[in-house]
């Protein structure tokens, strides 16, 4: 009984474990999530690669040829991440910062760059995809004429703007979705474009807009590959806070690659061996046992005796 019940728990807990291992993220920005809040379009259409951490040498294989993607980054840049970040711009690279309200300015502040995200919600009752909140921008690029943002905000200090929302839109700073007469009102600056050394610095007022239900409205997906220009797309995930789920799916993914090596796998069937081998000799010893007992009392019940044995030894 106790081993069929260890035996029970081992099966339920690599079934649990199987189950965590490959169902999908849910996180925003997850370049696996499938849902309507990850990036598993963007990464299909645009053959994107995640990278880890900004000292990746894929960032520097060929920058003029390479576009970065920093979408929505919660945590902050270092000094030494801003430097890697400015000589790859330097290089030729091309950098995309898509954000509103996560870390985006901080980055700003240290690439010296004057422009900043406003970091308040811009609504357009007029111009708009559906709700006010998702209202339509018009782009400066060629080949692309419309936006929708998805509870965006708008830019400051931007010297060349390549997108700009209508000038019916306004910052609703109570958040009430009424304009009032304290509240600015556009047009405004949404996208701006930036040379630093032989790179480029875009700079999109929205994380949300390359997402899985976001990519196809209008010519969002037009406006990034009008950017990248067919350059080889990399995606920043070092900058995202990890959720619990995913920090334990990559110690599963850990644990599994270390299952995988030969050395780690023999190992594991040897002992799985030694202990059917152990617990069947066992079992040889109880049944023995009760055999000699039933020789001299052929009507006592079999079932009964193995089940006293196994209670003599402390098992149930």
């Amino acid at each position: 009984m106790k081993v069929s019940l260890l035996a029970g728990l081992m099966v339920g807990v690599a079934v649990a474990m199987l189950i965590l291992y490959t169902a999908p993220p849910i996180e925003d920005f997850n370049p696996l999530n499938p849902y309507w809040n990850g990036l598993s379009d963007l990464m299909s259409k645009f053959h994107a690669v995640e990278l880890g951490s900004l000292l990746d040498e894929n960032l520097f294989l060929d920058p003029s040829n390479t576009s970065l993607l920093i979408v929505g980054p919660e945590k902050e840049f270092s000094e030494d991440e801003a430097k890697i970040i400015e000589r790859f711009l330097r290089l030729g690279g091309q950098v995309i910062l898509a954000d509103d309200f996560g870390s985006g300015n901080q980055l700003l502040e240290l690439l010296g760059v004057d422009v900043r995200f406003n970091g308040s919600l811009l609504i357009d009752p007029l111009f708009k995809e559906r709700s006010m909140r998702l209202p339509r921008i018009r782009a400066m690029v060629l080949g692309v004429r419309e936006l929708v943002f998805n509870y965006g905000t708008v830019l400051e200090g931007c010297p060349s703007p390549i997108a700009r929302s209508s000038s019916y839109s306004f910052l609703d700073l109570d958040l009430n979705g009424k304009w009032s007469e304290e509240e600015p009102k556009g047009s405004f600056a949404t996208a701006c474009s930036l040379s630093l050394g032989r790179g480029r610095l875009i700079i999109v007022a929205d994380s949300s807009l390359w997402i899985n239900s976001m990519l196809q409205m209008r010519d969002n997906q037009k406006f990034l590959e009008s950017l990248t220009g067919g350059r080889a797309v990399l995606i920043d995930e070092s900058h995202w806070k990890l959720s619990s789920l995913i920090i334990a799916k990559r110690m599963l993914s850990i644990s599994f690659s270390c299952i995988a090596s030969p050395e780690l796998r023999y190992a594991l069937i040897a002992l799985i061996i030694v202990a059917l081998v152990r617990y069947r000799r066992r079992r040889r010893v109880e049944e023995s046992e009760v055999e000699k007992v039933l020789m001299r009392n052929p009507t006592w019940d079999k079932g009964l005796l193995i089940k006293l044995e196994r209670e003599m030894r402390g098992e149930r």
